[in-house]
């Protein structure tokens, strides 16, 4: 698990819906959950509140989810306070900060938390979602060397990989709307996990690899609604 998550590009939609999927949780404002959101800005003083908040157990959940849903917002000052919060967050705890833009950001932010980029024009077709759902279900239903072999077929570089990892995600999230899942929640974390990868030019053969070969064992997928 991830206790600090930065989620940039994509929409406000987008960005929501990526926390939602990696959370399972719907992120509305009850005893576990804190949002931090302002018009104009979210200060030191915002700040304090979320630390506050994180300090204490959960009521209920098993974690205390600070959601920060315009990380640009966060005033200079703001920024460098919750520093020390995302280098020892409390074990029972998640923060979750949403931004269109990482460079509104600062850098010592972004490389204290799991980085997800979302590419903003993504979209798929309905014949495009069942060829992934398809795909999704060969791939869990055969053996890790099928697995490779399934890889072979495909042009392997940064560009396709990019692809393949945003298609699943996609597919993969409008299957939870109808199938609620906390195997598929876990292939959405590593879908995520092997994007951030990729855009950070690692090797796109063996991240793709490590992906898809850490899919289920058996087919879990029914009809998706397209």
């Amino acid at each position: 698990m991830f206790h600090s998550i930065l989620i940039t590009g994509g929409t406000d939609q987008n960005r929501l819906q990526t926390a939602k999927d990696l959370t399972q949780n719907p992120l509305k404002p009850d005893p576990d959950v804190l949002i931090l959101a302002a018009d104009l800005s979210i200060t030191i003083k915002d700040v304090r509140q979320l630390e506050i908040f994180l300090s204490k157990k959960p009521y209920q959940a098993s974690l205390k989810i600070a959601l920060i849903t315009d990380a640009a917002k966060l005033t200079l000052p703001a920024q460098q306070a919750l520093l020390k919060t995302l280098e020892e967050p409390p074990a029972h705890s998640q923060i979750i900060l949403l931004s269109g833009h990482q460079s509104l950001v600062l850098p010592t932010i972004i490389s204290r938390c799991h980085h997800i980029r979302l590419i903003s024009s993504f979209k798929l077709e309905p014949d495009q979602l069942k060829h992934h759902q398809t795909l999704f279900n060969q791939i869990c239903q055969t053996s890790p060397a099928g697995r490779l072999n399934i890889l072979t077929t495909m042009t392997v570089n940064k560009t396709t990989g990019l692809e393949f990892c945003q298609s699943q995600l996609i597919m993969l999230r409008r299957q939870l709307l109808n199938q609620p899942s906390t195997t598929l929640t876990l292939v959405l974390r590593y879908l995520a996990a092997a994007i951030t990868k990729l855009q950070a030019n690692t090797n796109p053969k063996l991240t793709l690899e490590n992906l898809i070969l850490s899919y289920p064992k058996a087919k879990i997928l029914g009809k998706i609604d397209t």
